[in-house]
């Protein structure tokens, strides 16, 4: 990441502002829904832009993928919506009116995003020196091995909770049937195996040699195709994107063409795994269930996460601010349930929920009970805890801290693995919550703690020892015979 010799002078920030100026205007003159849209559709593609050019940000930088995959999970639908090019009658909740509080939100979001990238450029007058490559090793023998060690033991045990949900038919399970059993048997083994093997595939690439990365592309592409095949679309695909920028910042060439491929094939495969994931395991047919998909249902199912922010709006105003306790109910969720006997949880209050759990049970009773989801909205959490201010605040500070996070990844293979694990999971929130953001990344931080104590405990043994034998043969009489 380097910064273009033009962000030097002032003209890129100012001009940022006049456009800030004119978004916040039309926020005010209660533009029609679909003009707000492609007003905030307009702000995103103007924000990569400035960021790659101006800034230097490559698009497979921590900032640019968050950006656009908020941009992509708010404005996936509502865009081609705006533009007339997309027949919303395929989603049944959505109505063309009252989501102008919502894209106001998703715009505010967006500017102060781009003012924090400013921000962290600003404050870094050796900026471009601090994003060139370092001359330090980013390929750690111990970190690589303790990765596949965690990745091969969540296997078993994810294949292990599987098959302990339905030890009959676990074979012939759908997608919706896993939730529902979740909630009527142990899904221990299943849920932490999955959080785990995340863990363990982002240590082994952070940890690998190029050689060694080959293990762990291959391990990863493997996971990721069962996972997505069973429907958990989602985790799949951000973990491959994770794996994917740790090879590259560890200068790995992939094909030109690859990111196209893979964006062209999930163009087609995500419309057509929402259909595939309700048949039973051992009957999905892939190509039955082409028919009919329009190339623009994955953009728009991924652009339905607009749906909890415009639910959280109309349901929470200045009296119902949660004042950072969503947060809390995320940080509570670290912690294990390490119980022999698993009991189902007992029914909390509503406002006591998680946030995908407190939307759902307000907005689908019938889902929720049903132990089904909304998910949530990286812009929703925010405004729901401080509202509008929050989320302006919540925006510039992540943009800051994400180049900060940036600088420091190619320190050493533990910063890249730390980058992972955060980045890795922060992802997740761009439609869901912060709880799940909280668990996997101190779980993974706890176990890369305890592969650097373990690793610094060995070297110091093996130093004492060496010392040691140097003691002994200095203190040794000399048996070399005197010349006579």
């Amino acid at each position: 990441m380097q910064p273009s010799k033009g962000f030097l002078r002032p003209i890129v920030p100012i001009g940022w502002a006049c456009i800030a100026a004119l978004a916040f205007w039309e926020t005010q003159v209660r533009l029609s829904d679909s003009a707000l849209a492609l007003t905030a559709g307009a702000l995103l593609l103007l924000s990569l832009a400035v960021s790659r050019y101006a800034l230097g940000l490559k698009f497979t930088t921590g900032p640019m993928l968050y950006v656009a995959l908020l941009g992509l999970f708010h404005l996936g639908l509502v865009v081609p919506w705006a533009l007339g090019i997309y027949n919303v009658a395929r989603i049944p909740w959505f109505s063309p009116h009252g989501m102008s509080h919502a894209l106001i939100l998703i715009i505010y979001s967006i500017l102060s995003f781009q003012f924090g990238l400013f921000l962290a450029f600003r404050t870094h007058t050796h900026a471009r020196k601090s994003f060139k490559k370092d001359d330090s090793n980013l390929e750690d023998t111990k970190v690589f091995a303790a990765g596949c060690l965690l990745f091969l033991a969540a296997t078993i045990m994810f294949v292990a909770g599987l098959m302990q949900l339905d030890p009959v038919g676990y074979y012939r399970i759908t997608y919706s049937e896993i939730f529902r059993l979740q909630a009527e048997s142990d899904p221990r083994f299943f849920g932490s195996g999955m959080t785990i093997s995340f863990i363990g595939l982002y240590l082994a690439a952070a940890g690998a040699s190029k050689r060694q990365l080959r293990i762990a592309l291959l391990a990863t592409g493997l996971w990721i195709s069962m996972l997505f095949y069973m429907g958990f679309r989602g985790p799949a695909l951000i973990a491959g994107l994770i794996v994917y920028v740790v090879g590259l910042k560890k200068k790995v060439r992939f094909p030109p063409w690859f990111p196209w491929a893979v964006a062209a094939f999930l163009l087609v495969a995500v419309p057509v795994e929402s259909v595939v994931r309700e048949q039973p395991l051992n009957e999905r047919s892939f190509l039955r269930s082409v028919s009919g998909i329009n190339i623009l249902d994955g953009p728009a199912e991924m652009g339905t996460s607009i749906r909890p922010l415009i639910e959280t709006v109309d349901l929470v105003g200045p009296a119902q601010y949660r004042h950072g306790k969503t947060y809390l109910v995320g940080l509570k969720g670290i912690l294990p349930n390490l119980s022999p006997h698993w009991k189902p949880g007992v029914q909390e209050s509503v406002d006591d929920l998680p946030p995908s759990h407190w939307i759902t049970a307000v907005t689908e009773p019938w889902m929720y009970r049903n132990n089904g989801g909304l998910g949530f909205s990286a812009v929703a959490e925010p405004y729901m805890n401080f509202g509008t201010t929050g989320v302006i605040l919540f925006f510039l500070l992540l943009a800051f801290l994400l180049v900060q996070l940036e600088r420091v990844s190619i320190r050493s293979s533990y910063a890249l693995a730390g980058w992972a694990l955060i980045f890795g999971s922060l992802l997740w929130t761009t439609r869901n919550d912060f709880s799940s953001f909280f668990r996997p990344a101190a779980w993974g931080f706890l176990c890369l703690g305890a592969i650097h104590v373990l690793s610094a405990g060995q070297t110091s043994v093996s130093r004492i020892g060496r010392r040691k034998q140097v003691e002994a043969l200095s203190s040794a009489p000399d048996s070399r015979p005197t010349a006579q």
